[in-house]
């Protein structure tokens, strides 16, 4: 009997506690918070108590600015929980571009003007390539380009010749006899062998 007495005041006491607790727990932690139309991203709890404070206020449109730029593939993990919340909810998220400044007709009609003389003046200036091919040479080991010729279409002329300097052919030179030429002069015979023929009138040596 007592022990009936105990375990029915221990289940009284966890109910009570539970309802403290689903009590506290459906307190949203945002109650007190003002109500903002705009609110600045920060990554922190602080952004959430806001916006969750400015939504509970039933507001028609609550616009979140951010302080440094993001991109769509890049959303702050703490705004994308609130977008995945939209959808787990039954809403929809959207993206759509920020429409681009207008400009009066004047400017329009001042662009076209611009526009149509930058088309002619690059006409009248790459009108000369049409009549030639283009031949870029580089070297194979580097990758590196070392010129590009315009060769005009249907020359026969040769291919550029290569650049730098081309070894030397030495041309054959016909051999000269060395020392001074007289073609007045004949050859003087020679007499045999260990003595040589000496012309008349001349003494012989002894």
């Amino acid at each position: 009997m007592r022990n009936a007495r105990v375990l029915a005041a221990a289940v009284l006491s966890l109910l009570g506690l539970l309802a403290v607790l689903s009590a506290c727990a459906g307190r949203n932690p945002a109650e007190g918070a003002p109500a903002l139309s705009e609110v600045q991203f920060l990554d922190s709890g602080s952004f959430d108590r806001k916006l969750s404070a400015s939504l509970s206020a039933r507001q028609p449109l609550v616009t979140v600015v951010f302080p440094a730029s993001i991109t769509l593939n890049n959303i702050p993990e703490r705004m994308d929980k609130w977008l995945a919340k939209v959808e787990k909810f039954g809403g929809k998220v959207e993206i759509q571009p920020e429409p681009e400044a207008g400009r009066g007709i004047i400017s329009e009609i001042f662009g076209l003007f611009i526009k149509a003389y930058e088309a002619i003046e690059e006409a009248v200036i790459y009108a000369p390539a049409k009549n030639y091919n283009v031949m870029i040479y580089y070297r194979a080991q580097t990758g590196l380009v070392t010129r590009l010729c315009f060769v005009q279409k249907g020359s026969q002329a040769a291919g550029p010749q290569p650049v730098g300097p081309q070894p030397s052919v030495s041309q054959p030179v016909d051999a000269q006899p060395a020392g001074p030429q007289n073609p007045d002069a004949q050859a003087i015979p020679t007499g045999p062998a260990g003595g040589g023929f000496m012309p008349e009138g001349l003494p012989q040596a002894k």
